[in-house]
């Protein structure tokens, strides 16, 4: 059975995305069965009557509503929605024209950039939606993370489902994943059935008495984060910073180089 209410709500759905407000489009709808004046629309609706002035206008400057005037007095009455088709492809030919602006400068807004590289930001989080966060910030990775420490993003965030997604996104993104944990973390459990993570993942091993790791730090792009999750606190640190994130991705090397593969 046709359903008017369902049918109606969708309606004002789809207008809704071509700029009409949900009131605007109620009063557009209205207009398109019968003409009126204000003060009926406002009755029909159940709009207030000066609001109904002001949607009328909304809807005037849109080219949406007309008036029409004979023996009876002046109504307001529905243009063709076309307009709407018209309007919608105005847009789109501006945003591609504000597509190609933004690529003609973006050349500009890197060097910009690349001028505040002694700048420092640091980022602090807490609790398991901080810590999601700072996660989600990972898969920006442009090349590989490289992870100093011991821990699981199921240590950080205690849901399997939403850490494998996390790492199906990860190789979705295409970046590698380098690890380095003490001897005394070595475990021989599989803590994800993601084959492909599997294939970009590469763990080893470092003894305790030469760096003993309590904490995991990340390091990629410009970004080392640094997180925490033991004694029933999260917290979690992103620190911003070229130089920073370079010494500590030269840190990591060195340590990489006196680490070994995990039989």
């Amino acid at each position: 059975m046709f359903n008017m209410v369902n049918t109606s709500q969708e309606i004002i759905r789809v207008l809704g995305q071509a700029g009409l407000s949900e009131q605007a489009a109620e009063v557009y709808m209205f207009l398109c069965r019968e003409s009126a004046t204000h003060l009926h629309i406002s009755r029909k609706t159940g709009i207030n009557r000066t609001t109904v002035y002001r949607l009328v206008q909304d809807l005037e400057e849109m080219g949406l509503v007309s008036r029409q005037t004979d023996d009876r007095g002046t109504f307001l009455k529905a243009c063709d929605p076309e307009i709407l088709t018209l309007d919608l492809t105005a847009k789109e030919a501006k945003l591609k024209d504000a597509r190609e602006d933004l690529q003609q400068i973006l050349p500009e807004l890197h060097s910009l950039s690349q001028s505040n590289d002694g700048l420092m930001t640091v980022r602090t989080y807490e609790g398991v939606e901080g810590l999601k966060q700072m996660c989600w910030h990972e898969l920006k990775a442009l090349d590989m993370t490289l992870t100093l420490g011991s821990g699981s993003i199921e240590d950080l965030i205690p849901n399997h489902y939403w850490a494998e997604k996390h790492r199906a996104l990860s190789v979705e993104a295409g970046y590698r994943v380098l690890e380095i944990i003490n001897t005394s973390d070595a475990t021989s459990a599989t803590f994800t059935e993601n084959e492909d993570f599997m294939k970009q993942y590469e763990c080893r091993l470092l003894d305790d008495s030469i760096l003993s790791m309590a904490r995991q730090t990340v390091i990629y792009n410009d970004t080392v984060a640094i997180y925490h999750w033991r004694e029933n606190q999260k917290v979690g640190v992103e620190i911003i910073n070229r130089e920073y994130a370079e010494m500590m991705r030269t840190v990591f090397w060195n340590y990489w180089k006196l680490s070994r593969p995990i039989k």
